[in-house]
């Protein structure tokens, strides 16, 4: 009995293993976002924009 119940429980681990190495090896479904940018985020800012005021310090 003890002999027996090994062997059903390594032929469930490798089953489960064996499922699992398929399951990962598995292509992932290709997802398309289309996010619309408006121009004014596409502009670099103006360099006195990065100056620091002195009321701010």
């Amino acid at each position: 009995m003890n002999r027996r119940l090994r062997i059903v429980l390594g032929m469930v681990i490798l089953t489960a293993s064996i499922s699992l190495l398929i399951w990962g090896y598995k292509p992932l479904e290709r997802e398309t976002r289309i996010q619309p940018i408006a121009p004014s985020d596409l502009q670099l800012p103006t360099p006195i924009s990065h100056l620091t005021h002195p009321e701010c310090v």
